[in-house]
């Protein structure tokens, strides 16, 4: 019996992320309202990034792909949603912004890893290069998009997994949500990094989130 987000047809499968009658999405802590999902959310990722961050090999290999990216997703949200861990089978938008269609989600992520692979896993980036750098994969990896819901925190871990490489740490705390927006939006709609090159310039630090 198929998924009710996977059943091959697009209207379906939207629906089929929602409680029947709800705009809640299905999970398994039994949340029936939105504000009930995101703090019981709030809590579960909490715990399992703070496990994952102790014991990084919980992940595998460190590939810096698709499969890393779907592997980091599953971990952190393995006790709220079903599908976590799963790509999208939607499209999805926020605002104007449209993300990669979910047949597409590949393409952009291949592309990230080909960089990462290139540069060494970011080591041979000289430091004035860097937020440069991170924000060219930033917005690749954001246009992919590949969750139906957790892709920015599944996205900043990616981050700071691959940043610990080099022993160079992202300081999220410095940013928040309207500039992570605003220049992710930039990137994408009018091809301009700048937003996100100055963020990446401001958080980047020597404190790692992962001892590598």
């Amino acid at each position: 019996m198929p998924r009710p987000w996977d059943t091959g047809d697009l209207e379906r499968n939207w629906q089929g992320y929602f409680i029947p009658g709800t705009r809640v999405l299905r999970n398994r802590i039994g949340a029936r309202t939105v504000d009930a999902l995101r703090d019981a959310e709030n809590d579960f990722v909490e715990a399992r990034v703070i496990e994952l961050r102790e014991n990084p090999a919980l992940l595998g290999d460190r590939t810096y792909d698709l499969g890393y990216l779907t592997a980091i997703h599953r971990h952190m949200f393995q006790d709220v949603y079903e599908w976590a861990g799963d790509l999208r089978t939607v499209g999805i938008a926020k605002g104007d912004e449209s993300f990669c269609p979910p047949g597409s989600i590949s393409q952009p992520m291949d592309h990230v890893a080909t960089e990462i692979h290139r540069l060494k896993r970011l080591t041979t980036v000289p430091e004035a290069s860097l937020p440069r750098t991170i924000a060219y994969l930033y917005d690749y990896t954001n246009f992919a998009h590949p969750f139906r819901e957790g892709n920015g925190r599944s996205t900043r871990e990616f981050f700071d997994l691959l940043l610990a490489e080099r022993r160079a740490g992202l300081d999220w705390e410095k940013t928040d949500q309207t500039e992570l927006y605003r220049a992710c939006h930039a990137a994408r709609a009018e091809s301009d990094l700048s937003g996100l090159i100055a963020m990446f310039t401001a958080i980047l630090d020597a404190q790692p989130a992962y001892d590598l």
